[in-house]
């Protein structure tokens, strides 16, 4: 028995010697951030932002890898199937990392067992936005519009389970109210049916609606997120606007595969830490409608429960349900 102790007290001290070489010998080669879109969305930008930064602290170079599909889950997988050696890293979103674990009926992988927390990095707001012909002029206006007319005052969205769609229904049920759901192909067919009055209302990301805003073409009653958005800076949230439990946002995080040693996860965190502290970073994010946040390793990993088990109500209770 003493043998077997003095045997593994060595072979634990082995392994923690190996894992803090590779800590200190990391990174020795260039970083793969895997961004699971198409080029050009707010995620895409906000990883070459966040990949240019991270590069210059970490002193090698980080690609973005654009692999899109299946709502987020293709990328998602390369990433969750990787070497857990922190050379690749995942751009998660809340969709790909809190929705898409309850919608899709069988994922090739499993977020809790396959994918670990690294940190936040971004957080976006949605507007909550009408057509100038609704008549509201306050959202507590169309709470008793909609209160007195169950079911006749409609919604559109950018799709079944994206978002804008999943974050009404999650504002139908902090309400008590019924809307119908009218759902497009993308938040630029959203945005256009809001001004053409095809659709009463919507949930489309800030930055999409302000120049219609401010040319008279919609009007935006209050924010969805936590706090105020710098861009609408005068517009209350919803629960200034006297709703609560409705808080919606589209936020992002880096997560790497499981079993990466928790020195090298540390470490990634330490200069998303710093990267997102910088000035110039938020500024940069602020033009994209996004704004810097950081949390660490275990922040996050609480803040994803607290996601995955209120869209995970959501998406059943409005039965969305992907292949």
């Amino acid at each position: 028995m003493h043998l077997t102790r003095r045997t593994l007290l060595a072979a634990s001290i082995a392994a923690a010697a190996t894992t803090k070489v590779a800590a200190q010998a990391f990174p020795a080669r260039p970083i793969k951030l895997v961004v699971p879109l198409a080029p050009g969305g707010a995620t895409d930008l906000v990883a070459r932002v966040l990949a240019e930064r991270i590069a210059s602290r970490l002193g090698v170079s980080m690609v973005v890898d654009n692999r899109g599909g299946a709502g987020g889950t293709v990328g998602s997988h390369a990433v969750a199937t990787s070497a857990a050696d922190g050379y690749t890293l995942l751009m998660g979103t809340v969709g790909t990392l809190a929705v898409s674990p309850s919608m899709y009926r069988k994922l090739p992988y499993d977020s809790d067992r396959d994918l670990v927390p690294v940190a936040r990095v971004a957080v976006g707001n949605f507007a909550f936005a009408v057509h100038p012909s609704l008549q509201a002029a306050t959202f507590a206006d169309f709470l008793r519009l909609a209160r007195a007319r169950p079911g006749a005052l409609n919604y559109g969205s950018a799709g079944n389970g994206s978002m804008p769609h999943l974050g009404m229904e999650l504002l139908n049920r902090a309400a008590g109210i019924q809307t119908a759901h009218i759902p497009y192909k993308s938040s630029g067919q959203l945005v256009t049916a809001l001004i053409a009055g095809e659709v009463q209302l919507g949930l489309p990301d800030v930055p999409s609606v302000l120049q219609q805003v401010r040319a008279g073409k919609l009007r935006v009653l209050a924010v969805a997120g936590s706090t105020r958005d710098p861009q609408m800076p005068d517009m209350p949230t919803l629960a200034e606007a006297g709703l609560s439990g409705a808080e919606v946002a589209s936020w992002l995080g880096v997560m790497a595969p499981a079993r990466t040693p928790t020195a090298i996860i540390d470490q990634l965190n330490d200069a998303i830490v710093k990267t997102m502290g910088d000035p110039a970073v938020a500024a940069r994010l602020a033009e994209l409608g996004m704004r810097a946040v950081t949390s660490s390793p275990s922040e996050f990993r609480d803040f994803l429960a607290r996601e995955r088990t209120q869209w995970d109500a959501i998406v059943k209770a409005a039965g969305v349900v992907a292949d």
